[in-house]
């Protein structure tokens, strides 16, 4: 039976060595700038693991987090970006690194930046781990640049995606773990174990 019209774009899985491996390079490329902020603000929920890796290997022990809602789960757009849970800790006068782990529109770091210039620290500068062409905001620091267009998949994220890809197909009436994991690779090059697709499947019920 043929599906009906669908989407289909790539996915790129990244590990948990690779995320430390570049917030390590993300680290010496603001130590090499000559920029040594005060303390690090995080965009949750994205950024929270990024965040307290730089703030490691940066050596800052103030960490402070803001909460913005802008991405569902798997690709899926909730809307404009909003702050949710605001900044609740004393940056006026203090150089800031805002984190967060990829730029894909760019709404969520621009809401971000105005939402901190609000409480009038000395200066902002912006670090992420990727930073897609499509952001309509450049960030100070990243590591990686993706210019065809792709959703990345954090290790942090990645049950959390699986589930909502799996329920994209299952939606279609394919629900054998096999059928699953073809359309998984043919729609969003997505490779992932029969197992896994199953222990998705048995917490779906």
């Amino acid at each position: 039976m043929p599906l009906p019209a669908e989407e289909s774009f790539r996915c790129e899985i990244m590990s948990w060595m690779k995320v430390v491996k570049d917030a390590k390079r993300l680290s010496r490329i603001i130590k090499n700038s000559g920029y040594y902020p005060h303390m690090v603000v995080a965009i949750g929920r994205g950024g929270f693991v990024p965040a307290r890796i730089l703030c490691d290997y940066l050596l800052i022990k103030d960490l402070a987090t803001i909460k913005v809602e802008h991405w569902g789960i798997a690709a899926t757009p909730m809307g404009e970006a909003v702050i949710k849970f605001p900044l609740c800790a004393d940056i006026r006068q203090k150089k800031v690194l805002l984190v967060d782990d990829i730029t894909d529109t760019g709404e969520t770091l621009s809401v971000s930046l105005e939402h901190l210039r609000g409480f009038e620290p000395k200066e902002i500068r912006t670090a992420v781990l990727i930073h897609k062409i499509t952001s309509n905001l450049i960030p100070d620091y990243f590591v990686k640049r993706i210019v065809r267009w792709r959703w990345v998949i954090f290790p942090w994220a990645l049950w959390e995606d699986l589930v909502g890809f799996v329920s994209r197909i299952t939606t279609l009436g394919i629900r054998h773990p096999e059928d699953i994991s073809r359309e998984l690779r043919r729609r969003y090059h997505i490779d992932v174990s029969i197992e896994t697709i199953k222990d998705i499947l048995s917490e779906a019920k």
